[in-house]
């Protein structure tokens, strides 16, 4: 007979196993600090009658054009303007739905120092009805990153004294649990514009996700087939004729 497995929602068994794990030996170890916090509250919302999903109230919409080539070319208007935010309100209650459950639609890149060390933290909050609470597994392009820690509720300053510097493990994607937070640090030390986002299929494309953007002029050349959509496409054609 197979063993029996738990069942997909006992979130304390999973929770129990995934926080013993740790770095295996030898696994390099994380800077002891990190030159910026990003913090990313993930949201279920409504925009047009439609659900989606949320970072800091803004839902990812990838643009016509790809962001590598609208960076590296300096092609203002193909990029939303403005910068996301980097902190969500200090009064946001995770436990409730979202009292304002309404949301707008961004490009979501956030353009990080390269070099620089990046802390995330990922906080989950309450979906659009009451006591739900989804779990997300979140996943990180270009780079690993190591896992600090998790908590219950909302993440505070005082979470940061748990953090594990001692053996985080390194990994490239990472669970938040429902009504929890997790934090990861990494080191944007790879030139390019990387995804970031639930690995949840769906959940990617209604919007949870973001773009994180660093040494986008130390790119060589970039594949003309990574170009071939929206002003980049455009600006390819103009060339060959």
């Amino acid at each position: 007979m197979p063993p029996s497995t738990p069942t997909w929602n006992d979130y304390n068994h999973s929770k129990s196993f995934t926080y013993k794990i740790l770095a295996r030996e030898g696994t390099p170890m994380p800077p002891n600090n990190s030159t910026h916090k990003i913090a990313l509250l993930n949201t279920q919302n409504k925009i047009n009658g439609y659900i989606k999903w949320s970072i800091n109230n803004i839902s990812l919409v990838l643009p016509s054009t790809p962001h590598l080539g609208s960076i590296k070319y300096g092609m203002q208007d193909a990029l939303h303007a403005g910068k996301p935010p980097e902190d969500f309100p200090s009064n946001y209650d995770v436990m409730i739905p979202p009292i304002n459950p309404n949301s707008t639609q961004g490009n979501n890149v956030y353009k990080i120092e390269f070099n620089s060390t990046i802390d995330v933290i990922l906080q989950n909050a309450c979906a659009l009805s009451v006591n739900v609470s989804e779990i997300h597994p979140w996943h990180l392009h270009g780079h690993d990153f190591w896992v600090l820690g998790y908590g219950e509720g909302r993440f505070g300053d005082t979470d940061i004294a748990r953090f594990n510097l001692k053996n985080p493990p390194l990994r490239n994607t990472v669970v938040i649990f429902p009504f929890g937070w997790t934090a990861i640090r990494f080191v944007a030390n790879n030139p390019g514009v990387w995804a970031f986002h639930c690995h949840i299929e769906p959940h990617l494309h209604m919007g949870m996700g973001v773009i994180f953007s660093e040494g986008v002029e130390l790119v060589g050349n970039i594949p003309s087939e990574a170009l071939t959509c929206g002003a980049t496409g455009k600006m390819l054609i103009n060339h060959h004729h």
